[in-house]
């Protein structure tokens, strides 16, 4: 089965008056310029926290979502490598600043090394995320793939209190 990747673009976040007025162009331009304005003045190091702040927001969108199908699901690892593309750091400088073997890392990224509290303790302190929110992403994974298999449907479909009742 082919795995489909979810894109992420930035959204447009334009802000639009919601008062009723519309701009002029030159009203418009100002705003424009004002807020490039600001935004030139951020130092690299808000600019970073926003961007990671916005992967944060993320995690936390994708472990509310439940429309999330196996095809569109994302795993831990899909969102380490965003935060080390802005961080600019390889996989082994990251290994290395959380004292794991690469070779270790590498296991968990290709799952062949489940996901456990003290590596989302370790990542958490790194990237500033909540321990807990690396976990409710591993395990919200773990129930896509497991709702997933068709077999198991039919084997649990017998724990159902409407059957029960019926019997009494």
């Amino acid at each position: 089965m082919e795995k489909k990747k979810r894109t992420h673009h930035q959204p447009d976040v334009t802000l639009k008056p919601k008062d009723g007025h519309a701009r002029s162009a030159k009203h418009k331009s100002i705003v424009d310029a004002s807020a490039k304005e600001h935004h030139a003045s951020r130092s690299t190091a808000r600019l970073i926290r926003n961007e990671m702040l916005a992967i944060r927001y993320q995690m936390e969108s994708y472990v509310l979502d439940q429309t999330i199908t196996a095809n569109e699901m994302r795993s831990i690892r899909d969102f380490v490598n965003d935060f080390l593309r802005i961080l600019k750091l390889k996989k082994g400088e990251f290994a290395y600043y959380i004292e794991i073997d690469l070779a270790n890392l590498n296991k968990y990224y290709k799952e062949d090394r489940k996901f456990n509290p003290e590596l989302a303790l370790k990542f958490g302190h790194f990237f500033h995320i909540p321990a807990d929110l690396w976990l409710r992403v591993q395990f919200k994974n773990e129930m896509i793939k497991f709702e997933q298999e068709t077999r198991l449907e039919k084997k649990y479909k017998k724990y159902d209190y409407e059957k029960v009742l019926q019997i009494a």
